[in-house]
Order: structure tokens, then C-alpha cells, then sequence
């Protein structure tokens, strides 16, 4: 087979080309720490790179979820504990005038402290995070109690995304908690029902709050439970998504990151070749026939 010099110098211009080809990829790698830089570089680990990715982006909007699923739930038993603090103050009161040796004056004097308590009561019912009001439902934008302690929120849960496929209730229906919607105590109009015992001096009036405000107790303790539940669930979800991003970072740092000592070594590997190659085609280049006639 007759070997030209035009076939010589394109071979040659295509060994090179590869060569200036792969250095310019190990060049890129280097310089971005990516095995991937394009599509085109590995089709198949492009696609699962960009799964993966949108797995972490997924996590990251879980991970914010959490934050303020956290806060909502730690303000609520903030909140509740406070609300208990009331009732069993409410509690001592009534206990205290309930005897038959208190007077009406006496009597009279605590219900100052009745109102303030049922304004704490009001004030912790109203109570926000991030700017919501926690105990309002849906209508979670305005106070959900007014001061005499009406509702005028919504019993509806607001849940949390905190997993491809799990939800969590951040918020406790205000009126379940302190109105007694579904059955339970109404707080309020137990606080309102021992002012009127001491205002009109009624010993047995204030005797049956007791038994009511205990009732009111267990009402609070029980929505605290059920909140702390909920944060513990919370914050297993958190321990779940780390772990889940670890092993996400990881396999995506399989797929595209580099290998650092390798490319290295490899880019100085191509650049000797073809610093080589371009010494080679230039001798090359400076034969002539009368080289091959000598």
C-alpha cells in the first residue's frame, strides 16, 4: 500500500486532534471537579446525576418543612404549658375560696385575678410563629380569640410534607383545646363560671369548678402529649432525611465527581503526550524528497 505524505500528515493531524480532544476533557475536569460536565459525556450518568439532584432539591423543601414544622410545634407546647399554668392557678383559687370560713369579701377580691387569667388565657390562645397564628386552623392570619375568648378560627389540621410519601400535623385545633368543640371542657366558660361563683358568693358553685377545671387540666395535658408525639416524629424525619442525603451525596459524588489524584495524573500523562506528538509531527513535516533520496 502506497503511504503518502498527505496520509502521513493526516494521520498525524488526527492523532493529535484526539490528543488535544482528551486533553482539553481532562483539562475541564480538573478545573471543575466533574467527571460530567455535559450530557454528552455520559448520557446514562447525566440522567441519574439529575435524578439524584432532584431527590436533594425534594429533601431540601423537606428539610425547610421541618424547621418550621419544629417551630410551630415547639411554640404550641410553649403555649399549652403556659395554658396549664392558668388552669392550675384557676384551680388554687377556687380551692382556696371554696371553704367555708372565706367571705364574701375575700371572695370578691380574687376575682380580679380570674380576669387577668382569662386575658393570659386569651393572649396564649393568639399565640404565633413565623408571623401565623398556630391555634387558628386555616384562618391562621388573624388572632384566632377574641377577648372574651371566642374562636372565630377553623378545627382544619395543617400538615407538613416532611417525606416523599409522610405528613405530619404541626398545629392544634384551638378550639378543641380551649373551647371544648367535639365534647370536651370550654375553658373559658369555666373561667367565667368561677368569676360568677365568687362575684355571687356561691360556695358550691365554686366547689363544682374544681372538678371541672381538673377536667380542663387533663384537656391541656393531652393536647401536649399528642403535640409532643408529633414532634418526635418531626424530628425523626429529620434523623431520616440526613441519613437519606448522605447516601444521595454520595452516589451522586460516585456518578460525577472525579477522581482528583487520577486526573491529575492523568492530565500530566496527555499533556507529555501530546507535547510529544507536536514534536514528532513537526519533524515530520520538515522532511522532503531529498531527505528519503539521502
Amino acid at each position: 500500500m502506497r503511504v503518502t505524505d498527505k496520509s502521513i500528515a493526516n494521520n498525524n493531524l488526527a492523532g493529535m486532534q484526539r490528543n488535544l480532544e482528551r486533553l482539553s476533557t481532562l483539562q475541564q475536569q480538573s478545573s471543575s471537579g466533574l467527571k460530567i460536565n455535559a450530557p454528552g459525556d455520559d448520557p446514562a450518568g447525566a440522567q441519574k446525576a439529575l435524578q439524584l439532584k432532584g431527590t436533594l432539591a425534594d429533601n431540601t423543601q423537606y428539610a425547610r418543612n421541618i424547621v418550621a414544622g419544629t417551630a410551630w410545634l415547639g411554640q404550641a407546647d410553649n403555649a399549652m404549658a403556659g395554658m396549664g399554668d392558668v388552669v392550675a392557678r384557676a384551680h388554687e383559687i377556687a380551692m382556696q375560696m371554696s371553704t367555708g370560713t372565706v367571705s364574701a369579701t375575700n371572695r370578691a377580691a380574687a376575682i380580679g385575678e380570674v380576669t387577668q387569667l382569662t386575658a393570659q388565657m386569651v393572649q396564649l390562645g393568639n399565640t404565633q410563629a413565623g408571623g401565623k397564628y398556630i391555634f387558628g386552623g386555616f384562618n391562621n392570619d388573624t388572632p384566632p380569640y377574641d377577648a372574651t375568648g371566642a374562636f372565630t378560627g377553623t378545627e382544619d389540621q395543617v400538615n407538613i410534607q416532611v417525606g416523599k410519601s409522610s405528613q405530619v400535623a404541626i398545629n392544634y385545633s384551638g378550639g378543641k383545646l380551649l373551647n371544648g368543640t367535639g365534647g370536651g371542657v370550654d375553658i373559658f366558660a369555666q373561667l367565667k363560671s368561677l368569676s360568677t361563683a365568687l362575684s355571687t358568693n356561691d360556695q358550691a358553685g365554686l366547689q363544682g369548678s374544681l372538678t371541672s377545671l381538673d377536667s380542663a387540666q387533663n384537656q391541656i395535658n393531652s393536647a401536649r402529649a399528642e403535640t409532643g408525639s408529633r414532634m418526635v416524629t418531626v424530628e425523626s424525619a429529620s434523623t431520616t432525611l440526613d441519613s437519606a442525603n448522605i447516601n444521595l451525596n454520595s452516589n451522586l459524588s460516585g456518578i460525577q465527581d472525579i477522581d482528583i489524584i487520577k486526573t491529575y495524573s492523568d492530565l500530566t500523562s496527555q499533556q507529555t503526550a501530546y507535547q510529544a506528538s507536536l514534536t514528532a509531527t513537526s519533524k515530520i513535516s520538515q522532511l522532503s524528497l531529498l531527505n528519503y533520496i539521502k
